[in-house]
């Protein structure tokens, strides 16, 4: 049913038209067809568009031309009536906002019947979101000149804006997040980026703003646990086998006002669209959600992996661009590599399944573990940031009190020496002679080798058999020089006592042999 407000609102809109055909463009800008609910009023408005589009003006004749005349339609009584019923066209900004609201109106009561008659809860609750999305609908275009946005600058910054805070003084300095803006927080499994998102969640909980806290993969038992644990610094372990003491409960008892106190609210969503998760955003009344992950969600399976991911990452930027709420998504990131160092640290391109993501988000924040142990720091890279700078923040993990808190050393940890890789040494023989060494056999006057008694000797050193006279003149200077007890020198056998175990002496270089090298 159309009401009386209705019905003169877009009488209104169409008179200051036909009155004031330069205003088209800026009109037709804000103001859709669905907007003009009267199927007369609805041709009428197309006509005056599609004239527009053409470059043609909409005036009077040119509408009325465009619609044609009959006689069931008598026109240009209408176009004239729509005119006299129109003071003037320079309150047309006034009409089109009672025109929009009018409409929305309209079209909520018209759900409202559909949801009273849903055959099934299914088509019920897409009545809900679409009842939602017309709450959120765009206004239209808007077009800011310079001297507008100056005169925004200037008020926006008379006063300290308040940003969305971390409970991490660090991140606070970095971060500029505000309402609208969405944040993803990737991490390996196990690396705690469920418990860092909980730590957020509370904290903006007790600075008064609702949050709810979707989770696909966690239940809400689990998650319960670990706020406790962390708000309270009670012992996880002991929470987990319900050895709780009488002092534990006590302690509970006297902070149950400020525990129950923040508006934080636990949403089971397995199985869930983003259509859904929107849904109840809205009818909750949320200022800030936390999707925990975002490639649980449900999407269009009829696509492949990749573009049912971007279509859920893009329906969460639409979320927080249309409704003013904050979102946070956990990401899941791609396997780790290993190397010679251990795990790598993660980049944008590690987020899993989708390039999109790292696309549509305001800030990314990328969770890993430092050292590959189950007690090592965290690392809390800001890989992307629009209003700011990014880096790294080093955590250090309780996992007894279920908590991340800023490392007293801000910077990487030493890195660890590496022993050698030691092997054991290997000879082989030479098959062949190598010309190029210096301590190879060298021909006699006679071009042969002096070496031919000892063949078969390897490696770098080569012993050549001293005649009787040079051995016993050895063995005597080498007595006199370190006495009776000098063990380890060539006898007159020509052989080396070392240990117990005899070898070979060493040769004596020929003077034949040339220069030393």
């Amino acid at each position: 049913m159309v009401t009386q407000d209705m019905e003169a609102a877009q009488q209104a809109v169409l008179g200051a038209l036909l009155l004031s055909p330069e205003l088209t463009g800026e009109v037709v800008a804000q103001v859709r067809d669905r907007d003009f609910v009267t199927a007369t009023h609805r041709l009428t408005y197309q006509a005056i568009r599609a004239l527009f589009a053409e470059g043609r003006e909409p005036d009077p004749v040119a509408v009325l031309h465009r619609l044609g005349q009959t006689e069931q339609q008598p026109w240009q009584e209408y176009l004239v009536g729509l005119m006299e019923r129109t003071p003037t066209a320079a309150n047309i900004w006034e009409y089109v906002a009672l025109l929009k609201e009018q409409a929305r109106l309209y079209h909520l009561r018209q759900l409202g019947e559909r949801l009273a008659q849903a055959p099934s809860a299914e088509e019920a609750e897409k009545c809900l979101a679409h009842g939602n999305a017309l709450m959120v609908d765009k206004p239209g275009l808007r077009y800011v000149t310079m001297e507008r946005a100056l005169l925004d600058f200037y008020d926006r910054h008379k006063t300290r804006h308040e940003y969305l805070t971390w409970g991490l003084d660090k991140l606070n300095h970095r971060l500029f997040v505000d309402r609208g803006d969405m944040v993803v927080l990737g991490g390996y499994a196990s690396s705690g980026k469920t418990l860092l998102a909980i730590q957020f969640a509370w904290h903006w909980a007790k600075l008064g703003r609702k949050v709810g806290f979707f989770s696909l993969e966690t239940g809400e038992g689990k998650l319960e646990d670990r706020l406790i644990s962390y708000s309270m610094g009670l012992d996880f372990g002991k929470i987990k086998r319900s050895e709780l003491t009488e002092e534990d409960y006590k302690a509970l008892a006297l902070a149950s006002q400020r525990l129950i106190r923040p508006k934080l609210e636990w949403v089971p969503a397995g199985g869930m669209t983003v259509e859904d998760i929107r849904s109840a955003a809205l009818s909750r009344g949320y200022d800030a959600i936390f999707v925990d992950y975002l490639q649980l969600i449900q999407g269009d399976r009829r696509r492949s992996r990749a573009e049912e991911v971007a279509g859920i990452s893009i329906g969460l930027h639409q979320l927080s661009q249309t409704t003013g709420v904050t979102v946070v998504a956990l990401s899941q990131l791609s396997r780790p590599e290993k190397g010679g160092e251990g795990v790598k640290a993660p980049t944008l391109a590690s987020l899993r399944e989708s390039g999109q993501i790292e696309q549509d988000a305001d800030v990314v924040m990328l969770l890993y573990k430092e050292e590959d142990t189950p007690h090592s720091r965290r690392v809390l890279h800001i890989a992307k940031n629009k209003e700011g700078e990014t880096g790294k923040l080093y955590l250090a993990f309780d996992g007894a009190r279920q908590k991340l808190s800023e490392s007293v050393a801000d910077a990487p940890a030493p890195q660890k020496r590496r022993e050698p890789a030691y092997r054991q040494m290997r000879f082989t023989e030479l098959t062949q002679p190598d010309p190029d060494d210096p301590f190879a056999p060298r021909g006699g006057a006679d071009g042969q080798s002096q070496d031919d008694s000892l063949p078969g000797l390897t490696d770098r050193f080569h012993w050549k058999q001293p005649s009787n006279i040079d051995q016993n003149r050895r063995g005597e200077d080498e007595r006199e020089k370190h006495g009776a007890n000098a063990e380890g020198f060539a006898d007159a056998g020509g052989v080396i006592s070392a240990g117990g175990a005899d070898r070979p002496a060493p040769a004596q270089r020929s003077r034949s042999a040339g220069p030393r090298r």
